[in-house]
């Protein structure tokens, strides 16, 4: 009887216990579980990144969904071609881009020097007027186009195609270079009065041939003095200007200029030699020698009598 008592006592404290139990444990559990299917405001904002080759992310930008989520192993960068171009300072230069469908689900192109988006789809995300993308509807082309190069704007960019594998790259190296006159010669040009004055100007680093190329005399533009100058432009494998001044004057001579557009200028001095002037001065040299001779002699004269009054 008393047996009976102790067990049914005990049964009574394990109930007590396990109803004690579950309230402590089941709100904290009830919570967890909350907690776990209310994600909070920010968790549930889609963070968008540029993939890079290496799996890093890019900068953000606010506002935008960019060009992929962040990278893995399904969706990295496979870069797949490359193209080397080289545009002239101050001049337009086109970044071309193919695909292998007229409908891709994302065409972006980022700027590799600090991966900045640059356009996605069909819009811009750069301040800078100069970028915008060309895209006829239904073809395959999204090339990216820059006016008014700078210096720098060299470097690489990068059309990166979203597809359902991954994003795939297609890599352009921009070299800008600057154009640069050259005059041969040491900087000097001697011509005689009445002579023909000619200057050569060559155009190197330029990969086409400038639209004009004007000459100046002393600050002044002589391209279009026809009264005895003429200007003379050859667009062969090396591109030419050639300066004809006939009839050469004193008021010819000065500091000549060659230059085109955002090009670096070429200048040359040209001396203008009067002949009359080189023949007036080589009588006066003659004579200054017959005058010298003539004092040598009087001297040898003056000391041959000083040294017979001495011995006398």
């Amino acid at each position: 009887m008393i047996f009976q008592r102790r067990v049914s006592g005990m049964g009574s404290a394990l109930v007590l216990l396990l109803v004690v139990v579950q309230l402590v444990l089941i709100p904290d559990a009830a919570a967890d579980s909350l907690e776990t299917a209310e994600p909070s405001v920010e968790s549930r904002m889609p963070r968008w990144v540029t993939a890079s080759p290496s799996g890093s992310p890019g900068e953000e930008t606010e506002g935008f969904s960019m060009v992929s989520p962040l990278p893995t192993p399904s969706n990295l960068t496979k870069t797949n071609t490359s193209d080397n171009i080289t545009a002239q300072l101050g001049a337009s230069v086109f970044l071309p881009c193919k695909t292998h469908h007229s409908m891709e689900r994302q065409v972006s192109w980022v700027r590799r020097r600090d991966w900045h988006i640059l356009t996605s789809g069909t819009l811009t995300y750069t301040k800078e007027a100069r970028f915008s993308v060309h895209h006829p509807e239904g073809s395959t082309e999204w090339t990216l186009a820059i006016k008014y190069v700078e210096l720098s704007d060299a470097g690489t960019y990068e059309c990166q195609i979203s597809t359902g594998g991954g994003i795939v790259s297609h890599l352009v190296h921009l070299n800008v270079v600057v154009p640069r006159a050259v005059i041969p010669g040491n900087g000097e040009y001697h011509v005689d009065t009445g002579s023909t004055i000619s200057l050569d100007c060559f155009i190197e680093q330029s990969p086409k041939a400038p639209q004009y190329i004007f000459w100046y005399h002393n600050s002044r533009m002589i391209n279009y003095d026809k009264d005895r100058s003429t200007v003379h432009i050859d667009t062969g494998p090396r591109v030419r200007s050639r300066l004809t001044v006939n009839n050469a004057r004193s008021s010819d001579s000065g500091n000549y200029t060659c230059a085109a557009a955002n090009t670096d200028p070429a200048s040359i001095t040209v001396y203008i030699t009067e002949a009359n002037k080189i023949a007036a001065i080589q009588p006066r040299a003659v004579d200054g020698a017959n005058s010298l001779s003539g004092c040598m002699a009087l001297m040898t004269a003056l000391l041959f009598l000083c040294h017979a009054l001495a011995a006398y």
